[in-house]
């Protein structure tokens, strides 16, 4: 990050630690052992898919994307795959390790997630690259040196990609092109969790992001100028660490309304444009919220589950029971909220109660990103590369 100011990063669990303190005699981090569950219902493996080596131990936000017909999957290493929803036959593979920007790296380190949009998957890069692939046939579209570490997967409205680098600058290309359009930003923090928020666009008007500022910022697609903040806490603590405030959540929007949660301390919903406040609530998490009609599904740093209702903030129910797991970002699918966890483990909770009603090892090189899913499967990426497509057997999964 040469000319640029450099920060301590630490990742969730090693902030919690840090802000929790520790005893000589019992480790209080030490994730309790995997429930006991007498499964009400059944999961099926559809299919199971390698895309690579994976991520390994790396702190890599590599997660599954799908469209109508393709699940897009890639490996720490460069290898980015296609397959058919359906049976998962490969329909292309590409291997960005063969770009000669990678030539002397170690590896390519595909870190940021993937996106598809508008017939376009993108990924991007900590060696500081945005790659664009024809979602078709997996040709490389282009290629755009961002020259910043890149953590989190980018964001595309219909003619703009938006990135976020590890020191809080967003950028802007064009989609069909690659053109750097403009760069806005810089958070300045000396000490932040490692990753960062995904740059949410709103239509084709504002791109929203998380800061370690504990705000979001609220920035015009078409200039890059910041228009609005949305504070979602105030630090405060006796040291820095106690003091984290990031927003590495990607802001939640369903329709004129967006949630945001701090590190720290607080979710809250709030109203766009005027910013008017619905609710706050006192919540911490540096992952990714999921909705479905009635509520949000929320994973906290303890790795404790809720589920809030939208629409007043109150509680419907909170699970407990998998604490310090490193349990992963929630995902509804089929009337439950679902998470995985390092054991690779994934669990189904009851949407309405809470209650795990299925329990399944999937992978036990562990699972870190959440499943994505859709009305006919849920995709999981596991460390070590393995993708599976997922459902629930028998009449349960009407």
């Amino acid at each position: 990050m040469s000319g640029l100011k450099k920060k301590l990063i630490l990742t969730g669990i090693a902030a919690v630690m840090m802000l929790g303190g520790c005893s000589k005699d019992i480790d209080v981090y030490e994730p309790v052992p995997a429930p006991f569950v007498k499964n009400v219902i059944e999961t099926k493996i559809l299919w199971k898919k390698s895309v690579g080596s994976g991520v390994g131990k790396y702190y890599t936000q590599l997660a599954p994307t799908f469209d109508e017909v393709k699940v897009y999957a890639a490996s720490r290493n460069g290898d980015v795959y296609a397959f058919n929803k359906d049976d998962g036959s490969r329909e292309w593979h590409l291997d960005i390790d063969d770009e000669e920007e990678n030539d002397n790296r170690r590896s390519t380190r595909l870190s940021g997630g993937l996106v598809v949009s508008y017939g376009t998957l993108y990924v991007t890069s900590e060696n500081g690259y945005l790659y664009a692939i024809d979602a078709t046939d997996g040709v490389l579209k282009w290629k755009a040196n961002v020259g910043q570490e890149i953590m989190s997967a980018p964001g595309a409205s219909m003619d703009k990609v938006f990135v976020l680098t590890i020191t809080g600058q967003l950028l802007a290309f064009d989609a069909d092109t690659g053109e750097k359009l403009w760069s806005n930003g810089n958070d300045g923090a000396v000490i932040s969790l490692r990753g960062d928020s995904s740059p949410l666009p709103l239509g084709n008007q504002v791109v929203l992001y998380g800061t370690s500022g504990g705000k979001v910022n609220i920035v015009s697609q078409e200039s890059g100028v910041l228009i609005n903040q949305i504070k979602v806490n105030v630090s405060s603590g006796a040291t820095q660490i106690a003091r984290l405030n990031d927003v590495n959540s990607t802001p939640l929007n369903i329709l004129n309304e967006v949630y945001t949660v701090a590190f720290n301390g607080n979710l809250q919903g709030v109203v766009l444009p005027e910013i008017k406040h619905l609710w706050k609530r006192q919540y911490s998490s540096c992952l990714n919220m999921a909705s479905d009609s009635t509520d949000l599904a929320i994973t906290d740093v303890s790795g404790h589950v809720y589920a809030i209702i939208r629409v007043d903030g109150t509680q419907r129910w909170a699970n407990t029971s998998l604490t310090y797991r490193n349990v992963t970002a929630p995902v509804y699918f089929k009337r439950h909220v679902v998470v995985g966890d390092y054991e690779g483990y994934i669990y189904l909770m009851d949407d309405a109660t809470g209650e795990i009603k299925s329990m399944r090892q999937i992978d036990s090189s562990g699972l870190y990103t959440a499943p994505v899913a859709d009305e006919q499967a849920m995709y999981i990426q596991a460390r070590d590369g393995s993708l599976y497509a997922v459902d629930i057997a028998g009449d349960d999964a009407e």
